[in-house]
């Protein structure tokens, strides 16, 4: 069985070790500072381990996960330009239960840190919904809209999943694997012929799900643009799917 380095390298260093201290005490004859620089020694290390273990691991895992949370921002920011602004249009488009909510997100340039906070709080609390109490025609148009642009954008959306790095952020990954639930629940299902109330009763569960976690996750992302990369917060809320009249080109008028 091969020696890992690792290995190979302690058993020289103590060896090294060994030898040296062996030297002192016996060619030396400097016995009691042999001794007393052992024990001394001996007696510094669990304060070297306390120190390497506990702050300097600390430290060195908290950079790593702030690399790693960066990274993630990154997928994020692919997500939503890629896919995810588009899939809560649709949403937008259909919800008229929820005015107040589309009200303040259509103001969400002029938010304060504070507003950011509380709203990303309260919405961990209690989850959002829409009003999908829609006519047949139109909620068989509203689902089979759904369907295609989940089909479109499966691919793209299993590229995201395998990323490990996701681990690190349940909210965004549980958002994902509602998504893949819902896509799974349109794929199976012919809108040709219409849908009994009780089932569309649990595609609206389904929806309302992944609505509440794109909103949270949206408002998140947004909040990180405005700390940290105004530039791109200002694209984001210039093409702010709640604005009715958000435009892409600047008008400072």
């Amino acid at each position: 069985m091969k020696i890992n380095w690792k290995i190979k390298l302690g058993i020289i260093l103590l060896l090294t070790s060994v030898a040296m201290y062996s030297f002192a005490f016996f060619a030396l004859n400097e016995h009691e500072k042999v001794i007393f620089y052992l024990v001394i020694d001996f007696a510094f290390m669990p304060l070297d381990v306390l120190v390497v273990v506990l702050v300097v691991e600390g430290i060195i895992n908290k950079k790593e996960k702030e690399n790693i949370l960066e990274k993630l921002d990154m997928i994020m920011s692919v997500f939503f330009s890629e896919f995810g602004t588009e899939f809560l249009s649709k949403f937008i488009n259909i919800s008229n239960k929820n005015e107040k909510i589309n009200k303040l997100l259509k103001n969400l340039n002029i938010w304060s840190d504070k507003e950011f906070s509380n709203f990303l709080k309260d919405l961990k609390k209690t989850d959002l919904e829409i009003n999908l109490d829609l006519g047949i025609d139109q909620r068989k148009e509203f689902l089979i809209d759904l369907k295609q642009l989940l089909v479109e954008n499966r691919g793209f959306l299993i590229r995201l999943l395998e990323n490990p790095n996701l681990l690190e952020k349940d909210t965004f990954s549980n958002l994902l694997l509602a998504i893949f639930h819902l896509d799974e629940e349109l794929e199976r299902r012919d809108f040709n012929r219409d849908l009994i109330e009780s089932d569309y009763e649990h595609l609206a569960n389904d929806i309302n799900r992944v609505y509440s976690s794109l909103i949270y996750e949206w408002v998140n992302y947004l909040y990180y643009l405005k700390l940290h990369y105004p530039y791109m917060f200002s694209i984001a809320v210039r093409t702010n799917p709640f604005d009715d009249n958000a435009s892409i080109y600047v008008n400072e008028s």
